[in-house]
């Protein structure tokens, strides 16, 4: 498996973290192995995870020490906390969906993780990342699979938790389809499944 290379400001912001609050465990991670890979997107995002009580106090630690960050944060939907025109990156501060830290090992999350969590934030609009960007890294990834690591099992059960394995299942069809992915029989036929429920609810 290849691990991600995670950049300088996700370390820069765990860093302070770790020394404001050490009993409190965090996930850190960022853009920036991915950026190279999202055509559209230029600006940094670096994602802080904690306990849902620790949400608001991290936010406050994060957007006044980082004056260079704008600062989004929320339990289930991030919102813009600190606003900066001439900010050079974003910090987002959300609350773990479950207290087992699912697709995470060690600090930081595993790729299978990340592609969910950014196709969510992006369906949802809860942050400025287009969907372009997150198709364009999907497909990067399913396109490399084998080179970068990718368990598609793992994907497709995360993103059942975010309600997302109809996205998964059609996405994976379609590059099999194109001999661009290699997808068992079981995602195969369900994906086949969804792809033909949306065709028929576009000509209804």
């Amino acid at each position: 498996m290849t691990k991600l290379e995670f950049g300088p400001e996700a370390h820069r912001v765990a860093g302070f973290l770790e020394r404001e609050l050490p009993g409190v465990s965090f996930t850190v991670w960022d853009l920036a192995p991915l950026i190279p890979h999202m055509h559209n997107l230029r600006r940094n995002m670096v994602f802080v995870e904690c306990d849902r009580i620790a949400v608001e106090s991290v936010a406050d630690l994060v957007g006044k020490q980082f004056l260079d960050f704008q600062v989004y944060a929320g339990i289930r939907k991030p919102r813009l906390e600190f606003k900066r025109a001439d900010a050079k990156s974003t910090v987002v501060i959300v609350a773990r969906d479950a207290k087992v830290k699912v697709g995470v090992e060690g600090k930081h999350p595993k790729i299978e993780k990340c592609l969910v969590d950014l196709l969510y934030f992006a369906k949802n609009d809860y942050l400025p990342i287009s969907m372009w960007d997150v198709v364009d890294l999907w497909r990067f990834y399913f396109e490399h699979a084998e080179e970068k690591g990718l368990h598609f099992n793992e994907l497709y059960r995360y993103s059942m938790r975010r309600y997302l394995g109809w996205f998964v299942s059609v996405f994976a069809y379609s590059l099999s389809k194109n001999g661009v992915f290699k997808l068992d029989s079981r995602h195969l036929s369900q994906g086949k499944k969804n792809l033909e429920l949306f065709s028929l609810v576009n000509e209804s």
